[in-house]
């Protein structure tokens, strides 16, 4: 870590440090009121005894007179409960000082409906009677937020006071008698924790309204709700919504406390939802939260119609379910790695601890104090500022995923161009020499129409792992990141292309020797759903130009991608995959190739002009169910595609072989056997040697074999293939020139190449009677054929006005369905026998 970073973060510490402490010692005095009644500061005696009316009909004259009815214990005794009940309290005060005294009786609970106070003499004569609660009318908005009366008592006099409490909501009522100078003090605590919880929350309800209209996140508008109904709610509770609000509003608050409390509890879950951005994942999760908010929603109204202590019952049974649905919200969150939430889940410490000790200090079950009876409020005091800080990492967490999106593709999380053209940017100030260095999956294109996008970034993920090991050995490779743990080095440029930089002075030889030998470092195989593909690379590189701009730097990358692409297997031209060719369907040719499921078929070349059969060409097929319906040619072209065409085409020569022994067998060695052979082949290692091997394993002639190239082979590889064709040809095998006419071939492939055979595509045969153009073309092309020494057949003849048009124009060979369809070589040889 740097210095200067760690010196601020001791600053911080240190502030904090001074933060806490403050808000300690002040606490501790806020706390400490309620330690301070009359009879722990002055000689008041009193004495205490109540009795619970659940008939609602006890008159104060029928209160005194039956002590026999009466519980002679202290206060906090009593059976606090959520009915429809009274309560009647007498409470006698001997003062046995030599001095008169001052006293405040505190009433602590501001929700009260109807709440009466008889004064009594010594002996027993009504004084004055008192009216408090906020069913009243006329208080004052002192006595509204702080039930209380005044009394004096005489020296070593007594008096009583009977209290009849009538509500029916939270009916628990401490009474608490002061002198002047602790009554004050109380005061003055309620006052600040008060000014403080009310000025924090609006605070705290502006800023989210501004980051609101800073970011137009709904999220920010559900805790505002949230904050204004922790207002209303502690407002009711505590007392101070009568300064908040117009006492009539006030007054509707306190008589339907309950809505209070489902609102604050429906704002809780729905925050709690939204913030962990449950709303995207639309996960059975997120239904049970919508449901209970559904439920909380419908009760929250119903609450308006049914008595107070009924509701509040059915709250705290709901209040148990919002527990669970959060909890599991969060517990969810936290373990799928969400944890720029801390501060979120952090808030939510306080919060259940300051909920848990409002209902059970209403019940009994904690003692009352004015620790005990606020503490709902600190809680959400420290809710609510732990959420600010929650809310600002959240903001944070937005900016740098934001940024992250910027800088990374979507699917491969790798940086993208974005980084590489800031370290151009550096680069380019520094004058620092640099070469842009490029390596692509060829064919990567082809593999959309086979692998989801899924497999395709995983594919991407496995090669750039594996590249940037080789680039983590070189330090003339600059980190495009500053990340201490990934140091990144590529970017990913989409379409399976990768681009990193080297800074180190070289030549272009030296460069592309390194280059290279990394490309042929990376996974020649990848492993999808059971198949093995196979992968291939090419490799480009372009100097750092003071006078060109990052797009021409890139530009320049690609275009030497383009001129490199010999390093590797070419680029075939374009072809549509049908919808069903897939890495499942891929898995299984792969498996059917292996355990020799696939079959060769032979379809008969005949002489035209002798109807004699000279050969047969080797048709790929794959019989077993449910795959011989597909077409063969997607076949082949999902074979070229993924890696198979090698093998393929190794095998098919291997069984063509074999065929030629079984046709030499049946006395037919004249007959030739022609074989197809992809542009991709040339990628096989001794190709020539490889022939030759197959031929002498089976004792096969090399002039009973042909092999057929199609004209786009020719094209992306002119000078391999011219070297190619040579070869073959000086082995004794026929070179053919398959397709002829559907590719873009010049004149110059006739003078450069040492075919054979021309051989024209079914597509101008098939209809050749009826359509004009195709004649021309045809007849052109046998011309031009034999006066270069060419031999010419026509493929896809399916009927004698086709052949006897062929043999007119000069055609030498022919093959279609008019002489047979392509079948096993076992029937192929009855057809022989046959003919």
């Amino acid at each position: 870590m740097e210095q200067q970073p760690f010196k601020y973060h001791i600053i911080a510490m240190f502030i904090l440090s001074t933060l806490v402490f403050i808000i300690y010692t002040f606490a501790n005095h806020l706390a400490t009121p309620t330690r301070y009644t009359i009879n722990k500061t002055a000689a008041v005696y009193l004495e205490q005894s109540y009795r619970v009316d659940p008939s609602k009909s006890l008159s104060l004259t029928e209160f005194l007179s039956d002590s026999n009815k009466r519980v002679t214990k202290p206060f906090d005794t009593i059976p606090w409960g959520l009915k429809s009940q009274d309560y009647w309290l007498l409470l006698k005060l001997e003062n046995k000082s030599a001095k008169p005294q001052q006293l405040y009786a505190h009433f602590d609970n501001p929700m009260i409906d109807y709440l009466t106070v008889y004064q009594l003499d010594n002996q027993g004569q009504l004084v004055n009677t008192n009216n408090l609660g906020d069913r009243q009318t006329e208080l004052s908005l002192f006595k509204y937020s702080v039930p209380h009366i005044s009394l004096a008592i005489a020296a070593q006099s007594h008096l009583f006071l009977a209290i009849k409490i009538d509500t029916t909501g939270i009916s628990k009522t401490p009474i608490n008698l002061y002198g002047e100078a602790e009554f004050k003090d109380l005061l003055r605590a309620q006052t600040a924790i008060w000014g403080i919880f009310v000025g924090v929350l609006i605070m705290a309800a502006l800023y989210n309204l501004v980051l609101y209209f800073g970011i137009r996140d709904r999220v920010y508008l559900i805790y505002i709700g949230y904050i204004l109904s922790a207002l209303i709610l502690m407002g009711s509770v505590l007392g101070f919504g009568f300064y908040l609000w117009p006492v009539a509003l006030q007054q509707l608050f306190n008589h339907y406390i309950v809505v209070s409390n489902f609102a604050i509890a429906f704002f809780t879950l729905a925050f709690c939802t939204m913030f962990l951005r449950y709303h995207k994942d639309k996960c059975w999760r997120y239904k049970l939260s919508l449901a209970l908010l559904s439920l909380m929603l419908c009760l929250g109204i119903a609450s308006f119609f049914i008595v107070e202590y009924i509701s509040s019952q059915i709250f705290f049974a709901v209040l148990v379910l919002l527990y669970i649905v959060c909890i599991t919200l969060i517990y969810n969150k936290l373990r799928s790695g969400f944890r720029w939430a801390k501060f979120y889940v952090i808030s939510w410490i306080p919060l259940i601890i300051g909920a848990a000790v409002q209902p059970l200090e209403l019940t009994g079950v904690v003692e009352y104090s004015f620790t005990t009876r606020h503490a709902f409020l600190v809680a959400i005091l420290c809710e609510v500022t732990l959420m600010a800080m929650a809310l600002a990492d959240r903001v944070r967490y937005q900016r740098e995923k934001a940024l992250y999106h910027a800088t990374h593709t979507e699917q491969t999380k790798l940086l993208n161009s974005a980084m590489l053209k800031q370290a151009y940017t550096t680069l380019q100030l520094s004058q620092r020499p640099s070469n842009l260095c490029l390596i692509r999956i060829t064919h990567f294109h082809s593999l959309n129409h086979i692998l989801n996008q899924t497999q395709r970034a995983e594919l991407i993920i496995n090669v750039a792992k594996a590249l940037e090991l080789q680039l983590s050995k070189e330090r003339e490779f600059i980190q495009l990141e500053n990340d201490l743990d990934t140091c990144p080095r590529i970017a990913d440029l989409g379409n399976g292309v990768l681009a990193f930089v080297s800074v180190k002075m070289q030549s272009n030889l030296t460069l592309h020797k390194n280059l290279s030998k990394i490309m042929k470092s990376l996974p020649k195989h990848y492993p999808v759903q059971g198949f093995d593909l196979q992968l291939s690379y090419s490799i480009g590189y372009c100097a750092l130009e003071n006078d060109s701009d990052f797009d021409n730097w890139l530009q320049n990358g690609y275009l030497s991608l383009t001129e490199t692409t010999h390093l590797s297997s070419p680029i075939s031209s374009p072809q549509t995959m049908p919808a069903m060719m897939n890495i499942s369907l891929a898995t299984a040719f792969q498996k059917a190739l292996k355990a020799d499921q696939l079959a060769i078929y032979h379809q008969p070349q005949i002489h035209l002009l002798s109807g004699k059969t000279i050969g047969s060409e080797a048709l790929l097929r794959w019989p077993n169910a449910p795959y011989e319906q597909i077409n063969i040619e997607s076949l082949i072209l999902l074979a070229e595609r993924t890696g198979l065409i090698n093998e393929l085409t190794l095998w098919v020569l291997d069984k063509a072989c074999q065929d030629i022994v079984k046709l030499n067998n049946a006395g037919f060695i004249e007959h030739k056997v022609s074989v197809n052979l992809s542009a991709k082949n040339l990628q096989i290692h001794s190709l020539i040697e490889k022939v030759e091997n197959t031929l002498i394993k089976h004792n096969v002639s090399a002039t009973q074999l042909k092999l057929e190239l199609t004209e786009s082979a020719l094209i992306d590889n002119q000078q391999q293939m011219v070297r190619l064709v040579n070869q073959l040809t000086e082995l004794g095998i026929e070179v053919i020139l398959d397709d002829f006419g559907t590719g873009y071939s010049s004149l110059n492939c006739f003078v450069s190449y040492n075919f054979s055979t021309l051989k024209i595509d079914k597509s101008f045969i098939f209809d050749l009677p009826t359509h004009s153009a195709n004649k021309v073309i045809v007849k052109a092309a046998i011309e031009m054929a034999h006066s270069l020494g060419l031999k010419v057949t026509a493929e896809g003849i399916e009927d004698d006005v086709t052949q006897q048009l062929l043999q007119t124009m000069g055609a030498d060979y022919g093959q279609g369905y008019y002489y047979s369809k392509a079948i096993i070589i076992d029937d192929y040889l009855l057809w022989l026998a046959d003919k």
